[in-house]
């Protein structure tokens, strides 16, 4: 399966400022100006982490593909519009959108999906929520925006996920859990040839709620190949934001190394962090695999237009 990110900012959509943008720039040019590498490919192969790409202002779009027709989506944010593009003289082609929730910056891309201007494609949403059609049409209410989701040209079709769980999709097994966030939220747990796939975002784990679900999280999450999993807050900002609806980076690596998870994928950044804040955040989560010596569990922190293969 192939894994790529086009979105994984949380809350609201966050494009690089000036400011920011003239700070790497600058950097940059020191590092270029001191280097012995004047090659400019050979020295941008050299850069730090932080200097080397932006982490993109993009809401949550994920996609999950293998070598048939199918992709699979991971939410509909501000990404979905960047996918599209993709797509956009492609004919006949179906696309399976699974929504986690109904929040903005979870739907927020769907009227700029460029698929769903074409008449020959078919989008099938996916969620348990009994109001998913109504939730979709109400976003592009006319208030809202000026073309109706009922005049949106593609075929769309809707599933309600309830008693087949897991759903079978064309070889996948797609299984959906209940997660702690205002207003509910999705959890997605995706298998196809021995290779599993998590996806918990906008979810608040706290010891009190773990403690009450902890086997079957475990049975649910447990040797997942990937767990993209929400990491909106840094430990120190979570202690001040209680019932918020997101879960710590140290949360995340403890509850990662307790389901023996291969790779744990930093998701859903806060929308005030800077690209240095998350690098700090994916430092930190690493320090923490050291001290534990549990250095087979790989941090990862998602950053638009990546990929990874399992």
């Amino acid at each position: 399966m192939k894994i790529t990110f086009y979105g994984s900012r949380g809350s609201i959509a966050t494009p690089l400022l000036l400011n920011e943008y003239h700070k790497k720039t600058k950097a940059i040019l020191n590092l270029y100006k001191d280097s012995q590498i004047k090659d400019i490919d050979d020295f941008f192969a050299t850069l730090p982490l932080e200097l080397s790409q932006i982490f993109g202002g993009n809401t949550a779009c994920i996609t999950i593909e293998d070598d048939g027709e199918d992709i699979l989506i991971l939410d509909a944010g501000s990404g979905l519009r960047e996918l599209g593009r993709k797509y956009t003289s492609v004919n006949n082609k179906t696309f399976h959108i699974l929504l986690s929730h109904f929040h903005w910056d979870h739907i927020c891309g769907i009227p700029f999906f460029k698929p769903l201007y074409n008449p020959t494609n078919t989008i099938i949403f996916y969620s348990p929520n009994i109001d998913l059609i109504e939730n979709l049409k109400r976003q592009q209410h006319p208030s809202h925006f000026p073309l109706s989701f009922d005049k949106l040209p593609a075929k769309k079709k809707f599933v309600i996920l309830n008693e087949q769980n897991p759903y079978s999709l064309n070889g996948y097994k797609i299984f959906h859990i209940e997660l702690n966030h205002p207003g509910g939220s999705t959890g997605y747990i995706i298998s196809k040839d021995d290779k599993k796939v998590s996806y918990a975002t906008d979810t608040e784990f706290t010891p009190e709620n773990i403690d009450e679900k902890s086997l079957f999280f475990k049975a649910c999450f447990e040797s997942s190949d990937v767990l993209i999993m929400d990491t909106q807050y840094s430990l120190t900002e979570f202690f001040s934001k209680f019932d918020w609806g997101h879960t710590s980076s140290t949360m995340a690596v403890n509850l990662a190394l307790e389901w023996r998870v291969k790779r744990l994928v930093l998701f859903h950044s806060d929308p005030e962090h800077t690209d240095e804040d998350m690098i700090k955040i994916l430092r930190d989560a690493e320090e923490q695999i050291k001290q534990f010596n549990k250095r087979q569990l790989k941090i990862i922190l998602a950053v638009e237009g990546h990929c990874i293969e399992i």
